[in-house]
């Protein structure tokens, strides 16, 4: 007799019936699987200029223009940004919030943290914006400088914690299998009773950035595999009760229509082109 199934199976399937959706993702087509080609929410690219040279970034590899990338008119929620660290706009970014809160949508800003205080995060919170994400995938000092190649460790975590004290706020973290397993496990201890949110996301590798990442002694058999990132997820869940730890929307609403075997088997495809945006361009109408 073959064993399809055994007690991981029935693990993974409780872990993926119990993940929720990030409040993120809300309003995205990519979680609506009837859809099908989605859009993601549509974005305002300020610059890509920025304070941290990340080892896994892939805005360096890619040029746009600065402007809105996506139709704000059928959107529910706009990202502030996706490419470099608007935060190095500060007023582009005040501007972007009061434009789009104008329309009734729902800002959502993406930042690497080191820029942040609580000055700027009041005034973001006065403007309307409706939650900040702030990007960590260590609680190691050296090993967020070998992941971004500066020393802000200490002053991210504070911004952090700083923020949740005025907005909804998601911590954006890379699952780096054998690199920051423990760093996660620690971090989302610490974050607990603090962020709303934590989204774990797979390491994407991207042939520009393959030398670097080999220097980090990645395990790169285990790089993307959905048992792994589903079973780390969870135990940061259970480190951290306060906190929704969750994936991307759009892949978990596809992991919800699968068995056990399958979630037990299947890997992510991680290895990709750096991306281009798809979605209509239109300049900056403030400017």
């Amino acid at each position: 007799m073959i064993i399809l199934r055994n007690e991981i199976c029935d693990k993974l399937e409780d872990i993926v019936r119990n993940l929720k959706i990030v409040k993120h993702c809300i309003g995205c087509e990519g979680i609506n699987l009837e859809i099908e080609n989605p859009y993601h929410h549509p974005s305002i690219e300020l610059t890509q200029k920025c304070n941290l040279n990340c080892i896994y970034c892939y805005s360096k590899h890619k040029n746009i223009k600065r402007g809105i990338y996506g139709n704000l008119e059928n959107a529910k929620a706009v990202t502030i940004s996706q490419y470099g660290e608007p935060l190095m706009d500060l007023e582009g970014v005040k501007k972007g919030i009061e434009f789009c809160k104008e329309l009734g949508l729902r800002v959502d800003l993406q930042t690497n943290g080191v820029l942040l205080n609580e000055k700027i995060i009041e005034e973001f919170k006065d403007l309307g914006l409706d939650l900040i994400m702030i990007s960590l995938s260590s609680f190691n000092r050296e090993k967020y400088k070998l992941l971004t190649g500066k020393d802000y460790f200490s002053k991210v975590l504070e911004n952090i914690k700083i923020a949740s004290k005025y907005l909804h706020t998601i911590v954006r973290t890379i699952y780096i299998p054998g690199f920051n397993d423990n760093d996660l496990l620690k971090l989302s201890k610490e974050l607990n009773g603090y962020v709303d949110e934590i989204m774990v996301h797979h390491l994407i590798l991207y042939k520009e950035n393959e030398n670097s990442l080999k220097n980090l002694n990645i395990n790169f058999d285990e790089v993307g595999k959905i048992k792994n990132l589903l079973l780390m997820v969870n135990k940061m869940q259970e480190n951290s009760p306060k906190i929704n730890v969750t994936i991307k929307g759009c892949l978990l609403v596809q992991l919800k229509e699968m068995d056990g075997f399958i979630l037990n088997n299947i890997t992510y495809d991680v290895f990709s082109e750096v991306p281009d945006i798809k979605r209509e361009y239109k300049p900056l109408p403030w400017e």
